[in-house]
């Protein structure tokens, strides 16, 4: 009567097994034929998202425990398996260009078990984000630091190197959170108080480039699964994602989109008033004024995506919904231009939307002299957007499209003649 499954252990080790069944689809599973003894019964494989049933012991037969003057033959045992699981949340709104930082909180659930074993945290970052924070090897105390936390009603604050320890690794770019023994008391306190009590995991990145950017977070809730025993269960997982990618402006001549027109100047910002006004432009790798290239073209990277934020697809009724603004900031010599902000979307980690903007030469003693490209006025002759092809092709198509229209109007002309 005073032995323990833990007394047991060692002393079955290597012995045959008597029987083994698996649960069926109403959970139960029958051991048998079975003769007089005493059984320690183990869990040897468990369901993704649970934790294993600790090893018990039955005797065969037993004690009738309402009439305690018999024997049962057949025995029923109810082992619990605790459902276990794990949730990664990503914030980006804020963020607009290569450099700004996301933040990412995973949530656990405790197992409901009164004792843990074991209980580990994962993150793994993406390569094209750097974890903030981390130096040596390991998140320092800056405002960007790993911040492990219990959520519940009165439940203590965790602290690093007592209830858990923290680690970073940069090669396998992995952040670690490992429960301690007092930890794992503390877990138990708390979600034997407070079932739906979850373990956060926050942390900070700094984006590197482009791209649809995943961080996936892991939980190996009991020390099974941290150790990779056969039959375990294994980790829980969840993925979050961010993502990034470029924008494009095509400068030609009025009338001549074959003629590219590199020198022209642009600024980014996040509104037309902001544009229209000059103030808080966007700067993206230190730059915050970009130049056409001999191609008339000028390629940003590393902006976030308009339509998906925190997470979420967004549509443009979404207040969160972010269009990015142009403007036309300085005009090559020799060119006349209009200084009007043209609004673009960022949709794709590869394939810009394109501002195609149209500059003219004044004609002499014609009102085009006197212009200064700087009025202000209604949407100019640049603002064609167009997304998903080739910058040259862009124009190009722009240009023959204009031709045949031009030869339709000769054509409509002579017929009437």
């Amino acid at each position: 009567a005073a032995l323990t499954a833990a007394a047991v252990a060692p002393l079955v080790a290597g012995r045959p097994i008597a029987a083994t069944d698996e649960t069926d689809g109403a959970g139960d599973a029958t051991l048998a034929p079975l003769g007089v003894g005493l059984y320690y019964v183990q869990e040897t494989v468990t369901p993704s998202g649970y934790v294993g049933a600790a090893p018990f012991l039955v005797a065969l037969p037993l004690t009738n425990p309402e009439t305690l003057n018999d024997r049962l033959t057949v025995v029923h045992v109810y082992p619990k398996n605790a459902h276990v699981s794990i949730s990664l949340d990503v914030r980006d709104a804020d963020a607009v260009a290569v450099g700004d930082t996301v933040s990412w909180t995973s949530r656990s659930s405790i197992p409901n078990l009164p004792v843990l074993d074991g209980y580990r945290i994962v993150q793994e970052i993406d390569p094209k984000l750097e974890l903030v924070g981390a130096a040596g090897g390991a998140p320092g105390d800056a405002a960007g630091e790993v911040v492990v936390a219990l959520d519940c009603a009165g439940c203590p604050p965790l602290q690093t190197g007592v209830h858990y320890t923290r680690s970073y690794d940069p090669v396998t770019r992995e952040i670690t959170v490992d429960f301690t023994a007092a930890g794992l008391r503390v877990l138990e306190d708390a979600v034997s108080a407070h079932p739906d009590a979850s373990v956060t995991v926050g942390y900070g990145t700094r984006v590197l480039g482009d791209g649809e950017l995943r961080n996936r977070a892991l939980l190996y809730a009991d020390r099974a699964s941290i150790d990779g025993d056969p039959g375990s269960a294994g980790p829980v997982s969840d993925t979050a994602v961010t993502k990034w990618g470029p924008l494009a402006i095509l400068v030609h001549e009025r009338g001549k989109p074959n003629v590219l027109i590199p020198g022209a100047k642009f600024r980014l910002f996040l509104s037309a008033e902001d544009a229209k006004a000059g103030r808080n432009p966007i700067v993206v790798d230190g730059t915050s004024e970009w130049t056409t290239d001999e191609n008339g073209e000028i390629r940003v990277d590393g902006l976030r995506f308009s339509d998906f934020v925190d997470g979420l697809e967004r549509d443009e009724s979404d207040p969160l919904y972010r269009s990015y603004y142009v403007i036309l900031t300085e005009i090559p010599e020799g060119y006349r231009g209009t200084k009007t902000p043209i609004a673009l979307s960022v949709t794709s980690t590869v394939e810009p939307q394109i501002a195609v903007v149209e500059l003219w030469r004044p004609q002499v003693g014609g009102d085009d002299d006197d212009d200064d490209g700087d009025q202000d006025g209604g949407l100019s002759t640049t603002g064609v957007r167009i997304a998903g092809i080739g910058l040259l092709g862009a124009i190009l198509a722009i240009g023959g499209a204009m031709i045949l229209a031009r030869r339709r109007e000769r054509d409509e002309d002579r017929a009437v003649q």
